[in-house]
């Protein structure tokens, strides 16, 4: 079988239909996920479940949305439209939602020190997609240029 582009984006869609399943089962059992890991972590010994709860349903909300945005990016490169204004509008989103979500988790260090891991990994992935972002932003400026090009 020849890999192409298409089958990339066709498991990249399953990968991240997978993802969504694992971010809907982690919002709908959150109290007792978070019941169980107090309970059993060492680390979380004596810290209130709501708290935690409180975290990971805050974060749910730009988490869902950069899901949502990522899908539709894949969407639009399964259709060929690549550097449009829609994908870099959308990247724009997925970046901010990112950072949307390390501050999220940078204020819950103030319970749980831990949550600074997941904060520094997101702010990260933050930056990078707002290089890819800008990356893309300069590509539709060229293809625009190019399209009145003859």
């Amino acid at each position: 079988m020849c890999w192409s582009n298409r089958n990339s984006i066709f498991l990249t869609k399953i990968v991240l239909l997978i993802f969504a399943a694992g971010y809907l089962a982690v919002v709908l059992t959150c109290p007792l996920l978070t019941d169980c890991f107090v309970r059993l972590s060492f680390s979380a010994a004596g810290i209130s479940k709501w708290l935690f709860a409180a975290t990971i349903y805050a974060a749910a909300v730009p988490v869902g949305l950069l899901l949502w945005e990522l899908w539709q990016l894949l969407c639009d490169i399964g259709l060929e439209e690549i550097f449009t204004g829609d994908n870099v509008r959308r990247l724009r989103i997925i970046s901010w939602m990112c950072f949307l979500a390390a501050l999220i988790c940078l204020l819950s260090m103030l319970y749980y020190v831990f949550w600074g891991i997941l904060s520094a990994c997101l702010f990260f992935m933050g930056l990078l997609i707002r290089v890819i972002k800008n990356t893309f932003q300069e590509a539709k400026e060229l293809k625009e240029e190019a399209d009145f090009t003859i």
